[in-house]
């Protein structure tokens, strides 16, 4: 026989109420790992986001050797041509390209810089105001770079730059 506070614990007990009783695990651990999901998904996230926008592909093309300068000036991407030296280690020797357009000009053969000209002439009409960004190697003779600068002027390129290395600090 059940004594009378044995009998009233039992009437006010949560399965009698109609109440769950709430389980309380022992170990936290696996709410803890869950807990950290969303903060290994944003490291994640920010990891990702932090490859893309970098330079890790590599892309093909020919390795220019730019002068340094302690200054930077930018300006939108435009017309682009490459002066590279051809077949000479020393600065100022040897034969010298110009690439432009998807197309490679001799400086040597007058008949080639006379296409370079026309190029340039096809590519101001093409894309008024834009600028003339050359990438010329520091190898190349400062005449070169003069005259390929002096041709762009006189087809109406107005603006043209010079690209250049920042100095690594």
């Amino acid at each position: 026989m059940k004594t009378p506070a044995q009998r009233n614990a039992e009437a006010q007990s949560p399965r009698r109420m109609g109440l769950r009783t709430r389980f309380f695990p022992r170990s936290r651990i696996s709410q803890g790992l869950i807990g950290v999901a969303p903060w290994v998904n944003i490291i994640l996230l920010l990891f990702l986001f932090h490859l893309v926008g970098s330079r890790m592909v590599l892309q093909p093309g020919v390795v220019v050797s730019l002068p340094e300068a302690p200054f930077t000036d930018g300006t939108r991407p435009g017309l682009m041509a490459v002066i590279l030296p051809v077949g000479s280690e020393r600065a100022g020797s040897g034969e010298e390209m110009i690439f432009f357009d998807d197309e490679r000009f001799r400086v040597s053969d007058a008949g080639q810089m006379d296409r370079l000209k026309l190029a340039f002439s096809r590519a101001a009409r093409s894309r008024p105001g834009a600028s003339l960004i050359l990438q010329a190697d520091q190898r190349i003779r400062h005449g070169t770079v003069v005259l390929v600068m002096n041709m762009a002027l006189e087809v109406g390129i107005s603006r043209i730059n010079i690209a250049e290395r920042p100095v690594q600090q």
